[in-house]
């Protein structure tokens, strides 16, 4: 009985949730995401949402776009046709006049660990690497290290390598130091592959940037100076 009564419940509470998220207005919709996002964090399964939170995606609200993304990480492994929807929203966003969108949008694609959308978010990555905003580039630039742990043969067929490779010539430090980390993680799950090759120009640039970027990025670039060899 008592099961029965909780199966109600619930089913009551993910009713009234679906009416929430396909609100007109938009504090409601943001409300309701909250509640579903608190939910997903305490462990109850909101999965029979997923539509009516992609739909929440289309806003240019930066707090409730952030929401709907955590849940698409959470969830798009396990809804993987699903996920498939939010693909064209992907793409939209890479191209927000708004470069913290652009960039939020680049990070989840990165995050998304789902083979079978990748190949629909090469164009999107491919547009975010040649950002003429440096924070949108240093995002992508992890972005094609995390596309790699899914599918090497994809990110070596869509040129991301050399992409990455002509980052370290960028002239914002901290894409620099994102372009080395991105590279020395591949680099390490191949070390049979010859990621980048370190010379004396290649130094150089790596030096430049090592005075002007954070900590983090710091280390990357002295460990990867560190491998240097003069031939």
């Amino acid at each position: 009985m008592a099961a029965m009564y909780e199966a109600e419940a619930k089913k009551g509470e993910i009713y009234e949730l679906k009416a929430e998220l396909n609100s007109d207005k938009r504090d409601r919709k943001k409300e309701a995401v909250k509640k579903v996002i608190a939910s997903m964090t305490v462990g109850k399964d909101v999965s029979q949402l997923f539509p009516d939170v992609v739909n929440c995606m289309q806003t240019d609200n930066l707090e409730l776009k952030k929401l709907v993304y955590l849940y698409l990480m959470n969830y798009a492994k396990t809804q993987p046709e699903m996920a498939i929807l939010a693909v064209n929203t992907f793409a939209k966003d890479c191209n927000d006049p708004n470069p913290l969108i652009r960039a939020l949008a680049v990070r989840t694609m990165g995050c998304i660990r789902v083979e079978k959308i990748t190949e629909h978010l090469c164009e999107p990555l491919r547009k975010c690497l040649k950002d003429e905003d440096p924070y949108v580039r240093k995002t992508a630039a992890v972005c094609v290290a995390k596309l790699y742990d899914i599918n090497q043969q994809l990110v070596d067929d869509q040129g991301f390598l050399d992409m990455l490779r002509d980052l370290i010539s960028d002239s914002n430090p901290m894409v620099v130091a994102n372009a080395v980390a991105a590279l020395s993680e591949i680099a390490e799950q191949s070390p049979q592959t010859r990621v980048f090759d370190l010379n004396g120009p290649t130094i150089n640039k790596l030096l430049t940037a090592l005075n002007e970027c954070t900590e983090w990025g710091q280390v990357f670039i002295l460990d990867a100076i560190s491998n240097y060899a003069p031939k």
